[in-house]
């Protein structure tokens, strides 16, 4: 689990191969860190230290080469960590542990088909050794909706600070610690910087798991003390000093299973996914329907929305499966899908009644809204997220019989009233006004949401500007005055002249 729970050390990238005890000398000496490397003290370079590094043409061969085989086989011959470091007893340990339950490893592994490919690409190109790509098994075996008691989530198992000091967006729409593709990235360029600031692959790892200045106290400590101060030798948490040998136990078991009475299922080295960009809002069961698959899967390469609702203001990418992309994308052109637009509930309204009057189930209404009850019924108003029905812009939605996008704004212009709005769409003024709580006087260049009506057989229908001949027909017949009402405001609410 990545986290930084102390004193970071990564701005000094001090390094620890064969300069590395000099190096921490001269740090703990000072008693602090420089913002910048100082004299004497330099980054090691990607392909240094002893872990017996691929250069760039080594790496570019075993791509080459991997074309044709298992994507397992293709992870086992990426392997570059040290043998030496399995010598660790708690190696063996974890390794009779997962021998003895066959099934776990299987079912991690049947989850890891969707990632893997994809991780062992980035792996190879950032030329890091192929035991980074089973790091999952261990943080989370694979789950993207693991969540630990430490608020680390995802399949990388990002803490929240540390999933925003690397670009993890995160809010009540989306969190990037569980979008797949982000996070990967992520993992890696901090594994990448803690490998450069301690020049050991499992001094890298350990710190992934307690944080940097955990195991920069622990070196610090044994020097001090003329220690060693390989990963074996420091005293680390407990979680810290089982970490590494429990990777250490999958990559032998993943590396000879059958030594072990096991079989891991080959994989094809290909990609299991393909990238699209949706510029809609949309829930993801009707992104999971678009592309013809169940919401299940769709959810397990998209779980960055813990909502499961698509609300952004710019383009969102989703991972479709590589033999479903092209369908969901023509899907998206032609099809419809649900749009989850807001609704002002009222104090006192029932889930129930609301989900009725927009014909959902209440089940799939609360998976989108958090209701503050009281017996039942709402404590106070509040913005509820509705279905409304959306179709496709593509050309073959265009040549269907002329059905348009439905409306979601309205700009104000000048002389625009609430009213005279909510005639053009086919609405109340007070369905209008419930959609905009609070709107008060229209000023030109105002943003006006629109709402479906609340009680009419068009609930679910796109919304469609109305005729302006049929005003008079859509005037009520009565109005209740209420206290402070004049026959100026009264005439203005409706659009309509105090002259006969």
């Amino acid at each position: 689990m990545p986290g930084i729970k102390s004193t970071r050390i990564g701005a000094a990238r001090v390094p620890l191969g064969r300069l590395g005890l000099a190096a921490l000398m001269f740090w703990a000496s000072h008693h602090s860190l420089a913002t910048e490397p100082g004299p004497g003290i330099h980054a090691l370079e990607w392909n240094g230290g002893s872990d017996n590094f691929p250069a760039a043409d080594d790496v570019q061969d075993i791509n080459q080469e991997a074309g044709a085989r298992d994507l397992w086989q293709r992870v086992r011959d990426g392997f570059r960590i040290d043998d030496q470091a399995a010598a660790n007893p708690l190696t063996a340990v974890h390794e009779s542990w997962y021998a003895a339950r066959p099934e776990h490893l299987r079912r991690v592994a049947e989850r890891a088909r969707r990632y893997l490919f994809y991780i062992v690409e980035e792996v190879e190109r950032r030329g890091m050794p192929m035991e980074i790509a089973l790091l999952p098994m261990i943080e989370s075996a694979f789950d993207p909706a693991a969540l630990s008691s430490s608020a680390a989530s995802g399949i990388w198992q990002f803490i929240p600070s540390t999933g925003r000091l690397y670009g993890l967006k995160q809010d009540k729409w989306y969190d990037g610690r569980r979008d797949f593709t982000a996070a990967t990235g992520a993992a890696l360029d901090y594994l990448g910087k803690l490998y450069l600031d301690f020049g050991d692959w499992q001094l890298a790892l350990a710190a992934y798991n307690c944080g940097e200045g955990c195991v920069a106290r622990a070196i610090q400590k044994n020097v001090r003390q003329g220690l060693p101060t390989d990963y074996a030798s420091l005293a680390l948490p407990n979680e810290t000093r089982h970490y590494v040998p429990k990777l250490l136990a999958i990559r032998n078991l993943v590396r000879n299973p059958e030594q072990h009475g096991m079989e891991i299922d080959d994989l094809p080295n290909e990609p299991y996914f393909n990238q699209v960009t949706v510029s809609a809002s949309m829930d993801l069961h009707s992104a999971a329907r678009l592309a013809d698959m169940s919401s299940e899967e769709f959810i397990a390469l998209n779980a960055a929305f813990p909502r499961k609702l698509i609300r952004s203001d710019t383009p969102v990418n989703l991972l479709v499966p590589v033999d479903r992309a092209d369908r969901f994308q023509r899907n998206l052109e032609v099809g419809d899908w649900d749009s989850w637009q807001p609704y002002a509930a009222r104090k006192g309204e029932r889930p129930e009644a609301i989900a009725r009057r927009f014909k959902v189930s209440l089940a799939r209404l609360t998976e989108h809204n958090q209701f503050n009850l009281r017996r039942g019924r709402l404590v106070r108003a509040q913005t509820v997220l509705v279905p409304v029905k959306r179709r496709g812009t593509g050309t073959a939605a265009n040549n269907s019989g002329g059905t348009r996008p439905t409306p979601t704004e309205h700009e104000v212009k000048a002389g625009d009233t609430l009213y005279g709005v909510a005639r053009r769409y086919g609405l109340s003024a007070r369905e209008l006004a419930d959609a905009d709580p609070g709107v008060g006087r229209l000023r030109p260049g105002q943003v006006l949401r629109l709402a479906i009506p609340a009680s009419s057989p068009r609930e679910t229908a796109p919304l469609r500007p109305r005729n302006t001949s049929a005003r008079e027909a859509m005037l009520p017949s009565h109005y209740a005055a209420n206290r402070g009402d004049t026959l100026l405001t009264i005439a203005r609410r409706f659009d309509i002249s105090t002259v006969r």
